[in-house]
């Protein structure tokens, strides 16, 4: 099974007289939690000796920094088939099929996207553990950025706390919104029972950033960005201003024949955690979207 591979770090002169320890955790934004676990595994590795993380550094030198190996997950792996957009030692983008978990809930522990990558690091043999960076609801499709060690789980974390991770999404709302572009900033709350959330002055701090791209007479088509990462934020905040999602059975009305929020993932860009490259990929309608957008006038149809 092949090992995550190390992190190299050139000391910089001007990080003389630092710690080691200081440096991890001020200049790379590694956790106390992280520092520890390389302390236990001699993970840390000077001008090719193992060291203390309290050793001083005198500008120069080469720094290895050796990961644990991932501890086992309770996961079942399944032969499921998934669509990798791309993959590395640390991290994986899919895109996710309309219908498909993220990961096992307490009635649903398999034929999840984390059963599918089990199977898939298995067969492959990456030493990888699944940590879901983000969410997307299971009847959403498109893209989803998984990091596949706690490390690189940790500082794409930090990333999407600060805002630097760019989810854009392609949604299809019944009615029009009030304008053709906007901020709408609704504080979100979720219902005592059930799943359903709903706008509260009480609720979590929530912000989506919209553009219309197509309209028609009983639908629009929008580009849609996540400024905050709320549990049905685009679905509750579009009902909100009376446009919900096409097919929204829980915040809007049903279509029989369109059997999900029209909602898809289709842009995603991240700094890369270890090569610090600016990264970004797309993902096409899928098939049934690419239907209703037809069929609603938004999108011409193919000749």
């Amino acid at each position: 099974m092949s090992q995550l591979p190390p992190l190299q770090i050139r000391i910089l002169p001007s990080w003389r007289g630092r710690t080691i320890e200081s440096v991890l955790r001020q200049d790379y934004s590694f956790s106390r939690r992280q520092i520890i676990a390389l302390k236990k595994c001699n993970g840390l590795i000077l001008n090719g000796v193992p060291v203390y993380a309290k050793t001083r550094l005198r500008g120069g030198e080469d720094l290895l920094v050796r990961f644990p190996p991932p501890p086992p997950q309770n996961l079942v792996a399944e032969k499921i088939p998934v669509a990798i957009v791309y993959e590395d030692p640390d991290l994986i983008v899919v895109n996710k099929p309309a219908g498909m978990l993220v990961h096992p809930v307490r009635f649903h522990r398999t034929g999840t996207l984390a059963n599918a990558l089990t199977y898939h690091w298995q067969q492959t043999g990456s030493a990888a553990a699944f940590h879901a960076v983000h969410r997307l609801d299971q009847s959403t499709s498109g893209l989803l950025l998984v990091a596949k060690n706690s490390w690189s789980h940790q500082q794409l974390s930090l990333q999407l706390q600060n805002n630097t991770i760019n989810r854009l999404y392609l949604a299809v709302t019944a009615g029009h919104l009030p304008s053709t572009h906007g901020l709408i900033t609704a504080p979100i709350k979720k219902s005592a029972t059930g799943i359903k959330r709903y706008i509260d002055p009480a609720g979590q701090p929530a912000r989506t950033r919209f553009r219309t791209l197509r309209r028609s007479d009983q639908a629009a088509l929008l580009l849609v960005k996540l400024m905050t990462g709320r549990t049905h934020q685009i679905r509750v905040h579009f009902a909100h201003l009376q446009a919900p999602l096409w097919g929204d059975a829980l915040y809007g009305q049903a279509d029989p024949d369109f059997s999900r929020p029209a909602l898809h993932a289709v842009s995603l860009s991240f700094r890369h955690p270890r090569s610090q490259r600016w990264l970004k990929f797309r993902a096409p309608l899928p098939p049934d979207l690419k239907r209703l957008t037809h069929q609603l006038g938004l999108i011409p149809s193919e000749a």
